[in-house]
């Protein structure tokens, strides 16, 4: 393991992944969102803490990772986070451009 714990970075990355698992269960409250879509990204939402606090802890470059060609334990941890990221952040941003465009069609 790395040298030191920042246990601000873990507050935050755990805060982070909170956040979006609270939006995506508030999606499913209200119906904005079909329920297997909005558990893939509270699937996503809780791995993803994880993932990077593994990442800092370990102090992997993530860029240089994700553009290795062999398969290693950095290789699949940075394309974990990079599919993770992405599935926590454009299923919300997906469903307010949806909501936006039918707002903007009724009025």
């Amino acid at each position: 393991m790395g040298e030191y714990i920042n246990l601000v970075e873990i507050g935050m990355f755990l805060f982070i992944g909170l956040l979006f698992m609270g939006l995506h269960i508030f999606f499913i409250v209200r119906r904005y969102l079909r329920t297997r879509y909005a558990m893939v990204g509270v699937l996503a939402s809780s791995v993803w803490p994880a993932l990077m606090i593994v990442l800092s802890v370990q102090n992997i470059e993530l860029v240089p990772a994700l553009t290795s060609e062999r398969v290693t334990a950095e290789a699949v941890i940075a394309w974990s986070i990079a599919w993770s990221t992405a599935f926590m952040l454009l299923i919300p941003a997906g469903v307010f451009l949806v909501r936006m465009y039918r707002l903007s069609r009724e009025t």
